[in-house]
């Protein structure tokens, strides 16, 4: 039998979580932490939350879920092994940033976004370059960029963005970041995890760093349309 997708995660609610609770982690997510659409959420994301509390919120629904989450654990485990605990996280369900549990399985769409800190959970995909192609292009692009440095409490920072291409960006801070550091950045362009790769001083007035960084995770925030070259 197939495993179920584990709702109660996507709710962030333990299984014998009273129904007030579910209602109210429910309405948080997508009020307080702006999941809702029309609140600026990833409508991906949203639908889930709201499949998930339409059978979590619904009592019969609810039971009968649980009904095929314990027939899931009651099935022998293929060969050897001791049927899996079909309340377990799964493998990789955790937000590589907040490390909060999301819920998702398999291949994660990509829109889906964490409804804890709002980070894209879809891997960075890397464009294979054509025999002699050096490298992705950079497309020179000023935005105003915003950075968070870890989850919760560290605060919101600025910079600038320098270049973008599909693998990664550069960007200008007032502070130094270390080498590896994972960084949640967001501007028009985009919203991501980088890894911070290189940082340097840089002579600019305004700015005193430049962070040459990487896509952990990614989402552009447009589907199409010119700021991203992939030839050179």
């Amino acid at each position: 039998m197939e495993t179920p997708r584990n709702l109660y995660l996507i709710l962030h609610v333990q299984p014998d979580a009273p129904e007030e609770i579910i209602r109210s982690s429910y309405r948080t997510l997508m009020t307080k932490l702006r999941r809702h659409p029309d609140l600026g959420g990833d409508h991906h994301t949203a639908t889930l939350i709201n499949e998930a509390y339409a059978v979590l919120g619904d009592p019969a629904k609810r039971a009968a879920y649980d009904d095929a989450w314990r027939s899931v654990a009651a099935e022998p485990a293929a060969g050897s092994r001791p049927a899996a605990d079909p309340w377990a996280p799964e493998p990789v369900s955790t937000c590589q940033f907040c490390g909060a549990a999301h819920g998702f399985v398999g291949r994660i769409h990509a829109s889906a976004t964490c409804t804890t800190c709002n980070t894209p959970l879809a891997p960075a995909v890397r464009e294979r370059l054509d025999k002699g192609q050096r490298a992705v292009s950079r497309v020179p692009r000023r935005l105003p960029l915003t950075y968070i440095t870890g989850w919760p409490g560290h605060g919101s920072f600025s910079g600038e963005t320098r270049d973008l291409s599909l693998h990664g960006l550069r960007f200008v801070a007032h502070a130094a970041l270390p080498v590896s550091k994972l960084v949640k950045v967001e501007c028009e362009a985009l919203i991501a995890l980088v890894r911070v790769v290189a940082c340097s001083d840089h002579d600019e007035r305004d700015w005193r760093w430049l962070i040459r960084s990487e896509y952990v995770t990614v989402r552009f925030r447009r589907a199409q349309g010119g700021f991203l070259a992939t030839r050179v």
